[in-house]
């Protein structure tokens, strides 16, 4: 895991950093629109294990991704950068990275922020029609070795169409590697990929939701049609999908404190690409106020 602060970052040296975990199969500069947008604030971003820079020989598929391991990669970024307490946002898997090390590491972590992940995972999926490993088969990636110039055809016609520019394809970029030819495959590779997703399918949130004591942020990335209380979403039309949906929509029922529910409607998954600037929004919120906010009185 290497971690590494945004270039041009300036800030008072008893500010609360931020520490950003990137999603599975992304790296560091997947944040990068989001840096972009926070000013003067204090930021660790994290190539997590096997992943970006950190995807080296020396980690490969047999390596330990189990949460235990990338809780402890976390508290050793703390470390290597010298901070006693951190803000620790994770993206999709990197949610569930967060969550873990907020409760094995109480004392290391102020807040947390779960951006579409973290509570839920593929465990979530297992029901009388599909087992845990007709589940890991859903989720194998496709294999890529696509010429670059078609992939990033394919990239920016699909769900970011509508946000694509050359901030999105930046913080992209260095997910991909190409060889002699120009086929493109990520940096993390098939077999890693199924290793750390092997780790995640392992993981069961619930005992860290119970443990967890810090104000803890969860955004909820939800296709149009939820917010209207259809059963069904406008823009969920597969089978995984709607799984996924409704699994989501089961384990965020009651929240236990300290967990702050946000449901941003509309949202794509890949909504630090998607609306930056309120993921930006969020976090300078969630960095200016570190306590959680109060309930109103009765009656107020």
């Amino acid at each position: 895991m290497l971690g590494r602060p945004p270039a041009g970052d300036h800030h008072a040296d008893d500010d609360i950093p931020l520490v950003l975990l990137h999603g599975l199969s992304q790296q560091r500069h997947y944040w990068g629109p989001v840096l972009q947008r926070l000013r003067g604030r204090r930021v660790i971003t994290v190539d997590q294990r096997g992943h970006g820079d950190a995807a080296t020989d020396a980690v490969g598929p047999e390596s330990d991704f189990t949460m235990d391991r990338l809780a402890d990669d976390v508290a050793a970024v703390l470390d290597a950068f010298e901070v006693p307490e951190a803000i620790v946002v994770g993206h999709s898997w990197g949610a569930s990275v967060a969550l873990h090390t907020a409760a094995r590491y109480r004392d290391r972590v102020r807040s947390a922020v779960l951006i579409d992940g973290g509570l839920f995972g593929p465990r979530h999926l297992v029901d009388d029609t599909r087992s845990l490993a007709d589940v890991r088969e859903q989720l194998r990636p496709p294999p890529l070795g696509m010429l670059e110039p078609v992939l990033w055809q394919a990239i920016s016609g699909g769900d970011l169409s509508p946000y694509w520019n050359r901030e999105v394809r930046a913080a992209l970029e260095p997910t991909f590697s190409a060889d002699d030819a120009g086929r493109v495959t990520t940096r993390l590779g098939m077999d890693r990929h199924m290793a750390v997703l092997d780790g995640l399918i392992d993981y069961d949130p619930a005992p860290d939701v119970r443990e967890v004591s810090c104000p803890t942020w969860v955004v909820s990335c939800e296709p149009r049609g939820v917010e209207s209380g259809t059963e069904a979403a406008e823009e969920v039309d597969d089978d995984l999908s709607v799984a996924w949906l409704q699994a989501r929509q089961r384990t965020l029922v009651d929240l236990p404190r300290p967990f702050f529910l946000q449901r941003w409607f509309g949202a794509l998954h890949d909504v630090p690409l998607q609306w930056p600037a309120m993921v930006a929004g969020l976090l300078e919120t969630v960095a200016e106020r570190i306590e959680p906010p109060r309930e109103d009185p009765k009656g107020a």
